[in-house]
């Protein structure tokens, strides 16, 4: 599908659509922003005001009946996404949801089975496929430059503090705690580098109650887990060891912590959110050196972004909308799309249910024909 101009409406305007969304689809020639939904009535009037955008709503049904859109991107708390994806869809719309797209394995099902049959474009925002390092480590896993990898440790360790956060501490608005925010992020391009996740085994914890506000005010205690931990085995023979966390001191703002590591039968490869246009190899008997990313794997092809402007952290995540995008106008899949979020969510549900039973689990089957 070709046209001049893709009309994009943005469904919740917080923080990840401000960040995110909004930044990376305003680069791309041809996308207008036509509208937003926002049921914050401040939040609303603000994004209108700073964004110049005419067309605001508090629903996205009456954003539909009034502005003809191609597309949305969906950036609203988990328990919401399922309604909104159905709405879109039903209108015509391709769909970008963050993650995890659903509540839980059965709902992602279900989300991934409409968006297939719907004909229209669908996306799962993650991320982090779109860090140059992470493009970089995709080349030389596909390659064999590492050799066959023997193991690899993912870890994501943060301090938030120990007062409320919001809906994400809640399993009714987010479906899972530390997990579902950041784990899962991982769980997809751990297996977009090294394949399937055959079975886990976990641990989790909940470490402090978040019973009250930033200010200092009562609210109801959290009930999701705020440190986990798991062990996979890949069908490749890989093993991999994960660990997540919100309340590892001394990894505060600014100083948070994002590793993956790759150790290969003939070299070794460390991915670090904080240097995304760099990597530490080795070789076999030599320690790690850092070695900058090759400039072509810098931003996704031909995606409008100059990847010396801006702060490297956080630009990289603007070639998700071109990704996005690219994919609508070529008329192909989106990577990743519904079948990541729900391949992923599988794996998060397994590991949910292996810390609480305290053994492996296994997990369920997925249709493979859309892995990528």
């Amino acid at each position: 599908m070709n046209q001049d101009v893709l009309r994009v409406g943005l469904v919740g305007t917080g923080g990840v659509c401000a960040g995110v969304h909004y930044p990376g689809l305003r680069l791309i020639p041809g996308v207008e922003i036509a509208g937003i939904c926002e049921p914050d009535e401040t939040l609303r009037q603000e994004r209108q005001a700073e964004w110049g955008i005419e067309a605001v709503f508090d629903r996205l049904d009456a954003l539909l009946d009034a502005v003809a859109l191609d597309a949305v991107c969906i950036a609203v708390p988990n328990v919401y996404h399922y309604e909104l994806i159905v709405q879109a869809l039903d209108a015509g719309c391709h769909v970008l949801c963050e993650k995890p797209l659903g509540m839980d394995f059965a709902q992602t099902q279900e989300i991934y089975a409409r968006g297939k049959a719907s004909g229209r474009r669908h996306m799962t925002a993650f991320t982090y496929r779109f860090v140059p390092a992470m493009n970089y480590i995709r080349h030389l896993v596909q390659t064999g430059a590492l050799g066959a990898i023997r193991h690899a440790r993912f870890q994501r360790l943060q301090d938030w503090g120990e007062r409320a956060i919001g809906w994400r501490q809640y399993k009714r608005y987010a479906g899972s705690g530390e997990l579902g925010d950041m784990g899962i992020h991982r769980l997809d391009f751990a297996e977009d580098l090294l394949g399937p996740i055959e079975a886990v085994c976990s641990a989790a914890k909940q470490l402090v109650p978040r019973d009250q506000t930033r200010e200092g005010q009562p609210c109801p205690p959290q009930d999701v887990e705020d440190w986990i931990a798991w062990i996979a085995e890949f069908k490749s023979g890989t093993t991999g060891v994960f660990e997540m966390g919100k309340l590892s001191k001394g990894h505060g703002p600014q100083g948070d912590h994002d590793l993956a590591e790759f150790n290969g039968e003939d070299a070794s490869v460390v991915y670090r959110l904080h240097a995304p246009h760099e990597v530490l190899f080795a070789p076999r008997g030599e320690p790690y050196q850092s070695q900058p990313v090759p400039a072509e794997f810098l931003k996704r092809p031909n995606a409008p972004r100059d990847p010396s402007v801006g702060d490297p952290v956080q630009t990289f995540r603007y070639d998700q909308a071109w990704e996005f995008v690219s994919a609508i106008r070529e008329g192909r899949d989106c990577v990743p799309s519904f079948y990541h979020g729900m391949r992923a969510q599988a794996v998060a549900d397994s590991i949910l249910q292996a810390a609480a039973e305290r053994r492996w689990v296994d997990i369920p089957d997925c249709p493979v024909s859309e892995r990528r």
